[in-house]
């Protein structure tokens, strides 16, 4: 989950080294921001600068150290191997200062590696996995640095992204990877070019680039590379040119990016619906579908891959594909299902859903499902990511850069996406024309309603407030309310750091109602007028045994004033779509929960936006 960004340039250019790199950094600072550190050659020796904690540490450090570097590494780390401490980051060096590397990934063999290396007298400053990549290099390094390399891929298993320098090879940087992203941008007019973990980081710029494959090496020199195989041949790829939007990040007076992301949710999801209906049909559309309406209608089952957040959007959709389309859909956590030897027939539609396009365990399971013969449609943010350029057809959420780790506005993005398509699937079978006018006629009042539920954000303040000294909280809800009430849940937990956990509400009396106490906070999601009734007596069974209770419910639903005088009352809608506007709710209670409790919202602690290793 680390960021890793590289930098070479002729002497001609004069630009700092030094600022790219940090800036390239800042812009990759959600895959982790345990440390960073940056590294580069001068007069034949190197030099690196580290710190604990966020880029703005290392910037500080470097300030007072100005270097011209014509070559250079960098990277900000989620720790995996070694506690999250100046010694652990990266870049690392061999014994002998003779190399500097980068990593992305885990190195799941390195502790026989690491033995073999001691027995031949190699010492370690680490406790990382990482060190262990530049030891082995150097071990094998007799001149040629790029066949050192190739050897060392050989004992490697697991998963790595790298960048690495050496003192012999000035201007010149080597990148390998295998199962983790690794991005080439070259710019030959100004004798440029880069290594990247994401090409998020090119932001603004424009660079001839190429995605390296599994087990390829390349070798980089300001205006020129060479790309190798496993086997050490080379291999010739041509580049693609690519403009990368500018794009300003600012938090535009809001006090957090998720407060910001959050007040942007009326205009991303209508960013989302935006050419994306066809009112006249009641049918939804989608100029980048490229798999065929046959191929669509003949598909009997959809098997949905994702996690955390993704996942809750998929087991919220899985209901709409059941309940619109009538297909049996199933969702499965990414992390699991490539260890279950799945069962997909020809018939199964596998749906990805990622907003980074860059999640490790997600990508690995659509390889499988791919593997196995299915068609994969992807829902993700990012352009030019793993996971839209791996799958058969994507559907992009259009929400526009997402800062803070806590996901708000891509959630309720992907929700909306995925119920155009629930749409698109239900009116290529039984689903009547007026019956999907009727649903795009509620999606469009999805933006308005959003603006209501932010209008009510003092008194969503003022429950935060009654209830932010409280440690633990259930989060109840039915039908689709269940998975939104896991997704409450987490939104609290990311940021609060509170015991906070989602339940089927009919499933209480089933062990978890043990757990009811005064101490205990249950919210109670009732946004499913088909539950409603139910949701009710669930309630009611809290009260009975003195939990403390909060409710979302629909406007006109005064009965719940019976069961407890704290009650947001939030505005109607059908219930495939209620999880958007409760989910907003919940996001707006964690938030200013986490604010009361003095937390660090955006970047909370041992968490990052992007989960690139599994």
């Amino acid at each position: 989950m680390c960021g890793i960004l590289a930098y070479l340039r002729s002497k001609e250019n004069k630009k700092s080294s030094l600022t790219t790199c940090i800036e390239g950094l800042k812009l990759l600072e959600y895959r982790g921001y345990d440390s960073s550190g940056i590294a580069g050659i001068i007069d034949g020796k190197i030099h690196s600068f580290k710190r604990a904690g966020k880029i703005r540490a290392l910037e500080e450090a470097i300030a007072n150290h100005p270097m011209d570097l014509c070559t250079a590494i960098a990277h900000t780390r989620w720790a995996t191997h070694g506690i999250p401490n100046e010694q652990n980051a990266h870049p690392h060096l061999d014994q002998g200062e003779t190399l500097a590397l980068v990593h992305n990934g885990i190195i799941e063999n390195h502790h026989v590696i690491r033995k073999n290396l001691i027995e031949k007298g190699v010492s370690f400053s680490s406790e990382t996995d990482s060190e262990v990549i530049a030891a082995l290099i150097s071990h094998y390094y007799q001149g040629n640095i790029r066949l050192a390399v190739q050897k060392a891929m050989k004992e490697l298993q697991g998963s790595f992204a790298i960048a690495l320098i050496h003192r012999d090879h000035p201007n010149m940087m080597i990148g390998a990877t295998r199962e983790s992203p690794l991005v080439v941008g070259m710019d030959p007019e100004n004798g440029e070019a880069y290594l990247s973990s994401d090409a998020n980081s090119f932001n603004g710029k424009v660079l001839d680039i190429l995605y390296l494959k599994d087990d390829e090496i390349v070798v980089l020199k300001q205006n020129s590379f060479a790309l190798y195989n496993s086997q050490g041949k080379r291999i010739h790829k041509e580049l693609k040119r690519v403009e990368f939007q500018g794009e300003t990040i600012s938090k535009s007076g809001y006090d957090h990016f998720m407060l910001k992301e959050i007040f942007e949710q009326p205009q991303t999801i209508q960013q989302a619906m935006l050419n994306r209906f066809r009112e006249e049909f009641g049918t939804a559309e989608f100029e980048e579908l490229s798999l065929s309406p046959q191929h669509l209608q003949s598909v009997h089952r959809i098997l949905i891959l994702a996690c955390g957040t993704s996942w809750h959007a998929g087991s919220i959709a899985a209901s709409m594909f059941e309940q619109l389309a009538r297909i049996p859909t199933e969702t499965e956590i990414a992390s699991e299902f490539r260890y279950t030897n799945p069962i997909i027939a020809e018939d199964t539609l596998v749906i990805a859903i990622s907003q980074s396009g860059e999640t490790a365990d997600t990508i690995a399971a659509i390889r499988e499902a791919k593997a196995k013969g299915a068609k994969v449609i992807s829902f993700c943010n990012v352009d030019h990511s793993t996971l839209v350029r791996e799958s058969d057809s994507t559907l992009f959420l259009r929400a526009g850069p997402e800062v803070s780790v806590c996901s708000t506005k891509a959630f309720t993005s992907q929700l909306t996406v995925l119920a155009l398509f629930a749409l698109y699937m239900a009116r290529l079978r039984h689903l009547s024309k007026e019956e999907g006018q009727q649903f795009i006629k509620e999606l469009k009042h999805l933006p308005t309603k959003i603006t209501q539920v932010l209008a009510q954000g003092s008194q969503i303040e003022h429950y935060a407030e009654k209830y932010a000294s409280f440690e633990h909280f259930f989060f109840m809800g039915r039908r689709y309310m269940y998975p939104t009430s896991l997704e409450a849940a987490l939104k609290l937990k990311e940021i609060s750091y509170l015991n906070a956990n989602g339940y089927p509400a009919g499933e209480m009396k089933h062990g978890p109602i043990a757990l009811v106490n005064p101490e205990l906070a249950v919210i109670g999601l009732c946004g499913n007028m088909q539950t409603f009734d139910k949701m009710m007596s669930n309630l009611m069974e809290v009260k009975a045994r003195g939990g403390a209770i909060l409710v979302f419910a629909p406007k006109g639903k005064e009965e719940v004033l019976t069961i407890t005088d704290d009650v947001l009352f939030l505005p109607k809608t059908i219930d495939p779509l209620a999880s958007i506007l409760y989910s907003v709710a919940g996001q707006l209670f964690a938030y200013y929960i986490a604010k009361l409790r003095g937390t660090d919202i955006d970047q909370p602690r041992n968490l990052a936006k992007s989960v690139t290793v599994e």
